[in-house]
């Protein structure tokens, strides 16, 4: 018996431009992706003193907190920063989702640090629409993040013991640069036209 497909429905799944299932097998295995290899960290420890040390680089620091203080929220952040290094092979999905919750507390401590209101989740919330629900990647990081936005506002701030001692002296004995995160003073402007009356 031969089974009649639907040739707009195989037309439309292989118009969305992903990936065919099977198609990373077919991939040279000399040439792996990062997230292919083993993680460079198996450890939640040595995983978080990475990701501290990365964000207490002043160059990384500055424009960081300056994005929170202009109101980007802290999951959106830490869900960047994780991804970004899954992908770079530092990390397995496993450790990735154990750093969420103190990855978001190392950046409220840095913000707190730096005199920084934040925020910890945007205003509205991204519900998945029935016709999203085929990106599982998409539905995966939205359901992290919610996840960890309710565990973190459920504590209301950093719980003691949260971030190992360690790292909360690195973050105590951080030098806020002053002059690149105090609002700047606003400049007295005169007009261009002022300037031919003379």
């Amino acid at each position: 018996m031969a089974i009649d497909y639907n040739k707009e429905g195989i037309a439309a799944i292989a118009g969305t431009g992903r990936p065919v299932p099977g198609q990373s097998l077919t991939n040279d295995p000399n040439q792996a992706y990062p997230w292919e290899s083993p993680p460079e960290f198996t450890e939640f420890r040595d995983a978080l003193h990475y990701i501290t040390e990365g964000l207490l680089e002043e160059d990384i620091y500055v424009p960081l907190m300056q994005g929170v203080g202009q109101g980007v929220p802290l999951t959106d952040i830490a869900l960047q920063l994780l991804q970004r290094g899954f992908q770079e092979g530092k990390w397995n999905p496993d450790l990735l989702m154990m750093l969420i919750e103190p990855t978001i507390y190392v950046l409220m401590a840095l913000a707190e640090k730096a005199g920084i209101e934040y925020r910890i989740n945007g205003d509205e919330e991204e519900e998945l629409e029935q016709e999203d629900e085929n990106d599982i990647a998409e539905m995966k990081k939205n359901n992290l993040a919610k996840y960890a936005k309710d565990k973190v506002e459920e504590t209301k701030g950093i719980p003691e013991g949260a971030l190992p001692p360690e790292i909360v002296k690195k973050v105590e004995s951080l030098n806020v640069p002053s002059s690149l995160l105090d609002r700047q003073e606003p400049v007295e402007r005169t007009s261009l036209l002022e300037k031919g009356e003379k």
